[in-house]
């Protein structure tokens, strides 16, 4: 009987001393722990006074970081993001900046196809609205350039600011926008048109644009573009009649320096237009057609006279039977010295012989037919 009371005894006592080691070893764990937390706080601290080394930077350091992580104006922002929303995103003192920045925000770009599908679904009219609103604001006093498919959600914001606005680029729809035509533009200097098949008898006119330079048109339809041609020094077409473009555009763009011309469905001359055209400030000349048009070099070269050309870009099919003989005749009656000549798809001349017939002109560039 002893023995066993003394074996409960001794069990009891190793029974007591196991715990009083588990709770030596649970204030040791939370001694451990409490300065494990007061580590982290202290490193807490340490972060939070911590100051990042271009957020010591003065605002205005930082505004011109910012300016330089977006295309150089007037060009739109990538499509898929816009750098100027992105730096808004990042921290407070980031987000102030960049509003109050106006350079970020003077490039609108409100073209919903190159949004991801989900956002393009969801863009509408109040969308465009709201933040061509929030751009224009943001912008400031600065010069404008806007980017947009259809420019009637956001004419009421634009209309205001027309005096800023530098370089419009946009799609010509049913509606003729008549308040955009009959307001002064005095610092449009580029105008880049798009007008499809369905809104084919648009009649789009705008003349008081003074410093309007530069044009890039593209029509898959007839329908009336009358533009303040005389003061053009850049000029890029999509165009089905060559009639169309010499009778109403070349005439009159006496100053172009570059022309880019392009076409799809080609007509024979008609009254008046076989004439000749002089371009005397001409550098550069672009043309391509349609080789199923029945082209021949009277159809479009031999009404143009270049003196000063310099670069000529032309598709073989322009050329007629003899290309060879038509540019050598075009390049003689204009007298022009050209620096560089480059005839694309190619088919009917090896690429050797115009090289052969044009040892004075320094680039050749020659580009066959795939």
């Amino acid at each position: 009987m002893l023995s066993h009371m003394e074996q409960d005894r001794a069990f009891f006592a190793q029974m007591e001393a196991e715990i009083l080691d588990i709770e030596a070893q649970m204030a040791a764990l939370v001694q451990s722990r409490r300065a494990v937390r007061d580590a982290q706080e202290l490193i807490w601290e340490r972060l939070q006074s911590y100051k990042y080394p271009v957020l010591s930077l003065p605002n205005e350091i930082v505004a011109e970081i910012f300016i330089h992580t977006i295309p150089p104006y007037p060009d739109p922002p990538p499509p898929r993001s816009c750098p100027s929303t992105v730096l808004t995103q990042i921290c407070r003192q980031w987000r102030e900046t960049a509003i109050g920045t106006p350079q970020l925000w003077k490039t609108i770009y409100l073209v919903a196809y190159n949004l991801p599908i989900p956002q393009r679904r969801s863009f509408d009219s109040q969308q465009a609205f709201r933040q061509a609103s929030l751009w224009v604001k943001r912008s400031g006093s600065c010069p404008l350039s806007v980017y947009v498919e259809d420019l009637r959600p956001i004419l009421p914001v634009l209309l205001p600011e027309r005096m800023r606005l530098e370089h419009l680029r946009l799609s010509i729809l049913d509606d003729p926008l008549v308040d955009l035509q009959e307001a002064l533009l005095p610092s449009l200097r580029s105008l880049d048109l798009t007008r499809t098949r369905a809104h084919s008898q648009t009649h789009f006119s705008l003349h008081s644009a003074p410093l309007l330079r530069s044009v890039i048109f593209r029509s898959t339809g007839g329908g009336i573009i009358d533009l303040p041609w005389a003061q053009l020094t850049f000029l890029k077409v999509w165009i089905e009649r060559t009639a169309d473009f010499r009778r109403c555009i070349l005439r009159q763009a006496r100053r172009l320096v570059h022309c880019a011309f392009y076409c799809r469905d080609v007509v024979r001359n008609t009254e008046g237009v076989g004439s000749e055209i002089s371009l005397h400030h001409l550098e550069s000349l672009e043309i391509r057609l349609n080789a199923g048009g029945g082209i021949q070099m009277d159809d479009v070269l031999e009404s143009l006279m270049v003196p000063n050309l310099q670069i000529l870009h032309v598709s073989e099919a322009t050329l007629g039977p003899q290309p060879i003989e038509t540019l050598k005749y075009f390049i003689s009656k204009s007298h022009c010295k050209l620096k560089k000549m480059e005839v694309v798809n190619v088919a009917v001349v090896e690429p050797a012989s115009y090289r052969a017939a044009f040892t004075s002109i320094a680039r050749v560039v020659i580009d066959r037919m795939v």
